[in-house]
């Protein structure tokens, strides 16, 4: 896996196609995800933090109750 700070600077300075270099960027979904909230638009790290992030998408885990859960395990169980 690519660091973010390693990634942003390949897709900065490359003169090929950034959805061809970021398709062979693996980084960590969250972090891109993180770090795009916190960007400037229109700047060349924004750019390159879009095109991270349609390759290493990032998606909220989501809850569960948890007592719907306990609950469908002890009904069972009788």
């Amino acid at each position: 896996m690519t660091t973010l700070a390693q990634a942003i600077e390949t897709l900065v300075t490359t003169y090929s196609s950034l959805d061809s270099v970021a398709q062979g960027l693996v980084v960590d979904g969250k972090e891109v995800a993180d770090a795009l909230a916190l960007a400037t638009p229109d700047t060349v790290e924004f750019v390159a933090l879009t095109v991270l992030a349609k390759y290493n998408p990032y998606t909220k885990p989501t809850k569960t109750k948890q007592n719907d859960t306990v609950k469908a395990n002890t009904d069972t169980e009788q």
